[in-house]
Parts: C-alpha cells; sequence; structure tokens
C-alpha cells in the first residue's frame, strides 16, 4: 500500500523559508561555505527537533509503525535537503584550495624561470 506523504506545518514553513532564503542568496551569487554550512546545519536541527516531536505524538496514535516511517522519511528528506548545502560548500571550498594551489605552482615556475642572482660575498680570512 503506498502511502501519501504528508508533511506538517511546521516542516513545510521551515523548508520555504530555506528555500526563499536559498533562492534569495542564489540572485545575489554571495554565498560563501560557511553561509552554506551553517544553514545545513541548521536545517539538521530543524529535522531533528520534528521528528523528535513527531516521534513523541505517533505512540498517542492507533497506527504507531505507519505514523513513525511518515516521520523517518520527512526527516530523511530535510536530512538530504542539509547534504546537498554541505555538497556545494565542499565544492566551493575545493575550487578555491586549486585556485590557491595553482597560484602557488605559478609563483614557482616564474621563480624558477626568473632566478635572482646572489652576489657572492668572499668569507671572513679568505683572501
Amino acid at each position: 500500500m503506498i502511502r501519501p506523504r504528508r508533511l506538517t506545518p511546521i516542516v513545510f514553513a521551515c523548508l520555504m523559508a530555506v528555500a526563499g532564503a536559498a533562492a534569495a542568496q542564489d540572485a545575489d551569487g554571495t554565498q560563501s561555505s560557511t553561509q552554506l554550512r551553517e544553514r545545513a546545519k541548521a536545517m539538521r536541527k530543524a529535522a531533528e527537533a520534528d521528528f523528535a516531536s513527531r516521534e513523541a505524538g505517533c505512540y498517542d496514535r492507533f497506527r504507531v509503525n505507519a505514523c513513525l516511517d511518515d516521520a523517518r522519511e520527512d526527516r530523511t528528506a530535510q536530512m538530504q535537503a542539509a547534504r546537498k548545502l554541505e555538497a556545494r560548500a565542499n565544492r566551493i571550498d575545493r575550487g578555491a584550495r586549486i585556485k590557491a594551489m595553482e597560484a602557488r605552482l605559478k609563483e614557482a615556475e616564474d621563480r624558477r624561470a626568473n632566478p635572482v642572482s646572489v652576489p657572492l660575498v668572499p668569507l671572513p680570512g679568505a683572501q
């Protein structure tokens, strides 16, 4: 039997707020990896809090297992959204590390191509 997926109003409001904030920041293009990680952390925390409250309410119902399954499915969907944000943050960090590495390599190549001449200074006592 296929059960329809139900989102509680609180979960739906949280998801809409996060989606709205993401759309606003994506339009500006000013997201940093730390902002993405903070949003993912907040999403995980909200998902766990929502799951805990729904889990406690499920034990008052007749169909406990079905209620728990729905709560777990919603939590999993929220966690997957948080993982996607963390993956974007990782890509941003990886891109910055690659650019820094390329800059270091170019600097090293420039130093090898244009060596600096060092004047020879006689040793003291040797004439």
